[in-house]
């Protein structure tokens, strides 16, 4: 759990991804198949750690994704609790189909969308089981609003987001990430998809967040980083 300076209670978020050396999260027909074993084993217990979850809709109609934790990354008997799976959509523009949706039911999933909506999906995705929260008029979704929903309403203390481009660069423009874990795979993306896509130029980089390295380790051949972000400038000594 996270306190800002308003006292406003929110989960602690860690953005987790695999970037290629000239930081992106895919190339330009999507293929994102960066992590080799030894990080995919990291990842699936960083989502066991997490209380929850978090992707965009872009995520869902590229990858498909489950957002479930494989219990093969685990030692045998290992108790493994899937993380509350969130999906930020606007509209709602995500297939019923998806497999965030029709796989493993039992785990909870949460659509966080806005009054852009409809009703009948949001009737559609209420019948599949999934819970709905409307988080604002739109065009986007109140990421702070949601943030403090998920933490007084479902009590949510910690929070794995797992990107994609546009959500991974409004929740930094919104100050709502507090570590990232990234590893670095060694090829290139070319013009790809960006690690961040913010909704704002810099002009300056004292404009950017300063990321403080906590800690790094190698991963077969990849180089994993953990960072801790301070929302202020850097300063070079």
């Amino acid at each position: 759990m996270v306190s800002n300076n308003n006292g406003e209670k929110r989960p602690k978020i860690t953005l987790s991804a695999a970037i290629t050396l000239d930081g992106q999260i895919a190339s330009l027909t999507g293929d994102n198949n960066l992590s080799n074993t030894e990080d995919w084993r990291r990842v699936h217990h960083l989502r066991a750690e997490n209380e929850a979850i978090m992707v965009g809709s872009g995520t869902i109609l590229t990858d498909d994704s489950k957002l479930t934790i494989k219990p093969e990354y685990f030692e045998s008997g290992h108790l493994i609790k899937n993380p509350v799976r969130i999906v930020v959509t606007s509209s709602g523009m995500i297939p019923l189909d998806s497999r965030i949706i029709t796989f493993r039911p039992d785990i909870p999933t949460i659509i966080a969308t806005t009054k852009k909506c409809s009703s009948i999906k949001k009737k559609e995705f209420l019948r599949k089981g999934c819970e709905v929260l409307l988080c604002g008029e739109g065009p986007l979704v109140n990421l702070r609003h949601l943030m403090m929903i998920l933490y007084k309403d479902y009590k949510i203390n910690s929070l794995l987001l797992e990107g994609g481009s546009k959500l991974n660069g409004n929740m930094i423009a919104e100050k709502l990430i507090d570590e990232i874990q990234v590893s670095i795979a060694p090829v290139l993306g070319g013009n790809g998809v960006p690690f961040f896509s913010l909704p704002y130029a810099m002009n300056s980089l004292d404009q950017s967040p300063f990321f403080e390295i906590l800690n790094h380790k190698i991963y077969g051949d990849m180089i994993w980083l953990n960072l801790k972000i301070h929302y202020k400038p850097r300063s070079i000594k």
